[in-house]
């Protein structure tokens, strides 16, 4: 496939009606965005009854938190308690936020270091309905999606390139799912990052970073199974030796 979705699908099992108002306009959000540290999300993990995940990468140390409330009740803000991203850890922090309402859907915001990150675009989470011995499931709709390749010239082969088509992304975004499920190969190592752990980790960063990914991180939560492109070369199995450092990183 020279396409970047093997596979783009949305199931629609409810109308979605909620607007969003833009944080900033798109190219004064991202650049300040980029000053203050920020080099991928924030994304949205598992969603609990009570409580949810979110993920942050940034291009240095920095301590991260969250405000988060309420939608539409903004006496119930909170500020979450800081985590510090190292080089160590490239950056990564991962943040979960407890004690919430069930079956809310939250509004949140991103400090670095103490100050607010303009982002161009809606910052949104949702906790589970806790419909069990009470009503019938709640309908929600998912997008699912396989065989991401993000470009990078360096590391392309010759010729016409893998990828491309990113608005995908844009399309998938409009129609506001509630859940994202990557089917594997959601990012191509190529041959530079076979052998490297510290070039395997830029794989992941470099794809995270995509512009067109960042709307659909911060409003939709994310789930991932893996496939051979996600752990090494094309058709890879048990015998690639990097295979148990793979898995921590793209658990990471």
């Amino acid at each position: 496939m020279r396409k970047i979705f093997a596979l783009a699908v949305i199931i629609l099992l409810v109308p979605r009606h909620a607007a969003f108002a833009q944080n900033a306009p798109l190219a004064t959000g991202a650049a300040a965005a980029a000053e203050l540290g920020l080099r991928s999300g924030p994304m949205l993990g598992y969603s609990e009854l009570t409580e949810v995940a979110l993920w942050v990468q940034t291009t240095r140390p920095a301590h991260v938190q969250f405000r988060y409330w309420i939608e539409g009740q903004p006496n119930t803000s909170q500020l979450s308690a800081a985590v510090a991203t190292t080089r160590e850890d490239d950056h990564l922090a991962h943040l979960v936020l407890s004690f919430l309402k069930a079956g809310q859907r939250y509004g949140y915001e991103l400090y670095l270091d103490g100050k607010l990150v303009p982002l161009p675009y809606r910052l949104t989470f949702q906790t589970q309905a806790h419909w069990q011995w009470r009503t019938d499931p709640p309908a929600f709709t998912v997008a699912l999606g396989s065989c991401a390749y993000v470009n990078e010239k360096e590391h392309d082969r010759p010729g016409e390139p893998y990828g491309g088509d990113f608005e995908i992304f844009t399309a998938l975004t409009a129609k506001q799912p509630d859940v994202m499920l990557w089917l594997g190969d959601n990012i191509y190592y190529r041959e530079p990052d076979f052998y490297s752990t510290a070039f395997m980790r830029h794989r992941n960063a470099h794809g995270r970073a995509l512009p067109e990914w960042q709307a659909l991180l911060a409003a939709t939560h994310h789930y991932a199974i893996w496939d051979d492109h996600d752990d090494g070369p094309n058709d890879s199995d048990w015998t690639y030796r990097l295979k148990r450092e793979a898995l921590e990183i793209f658990k990471s």
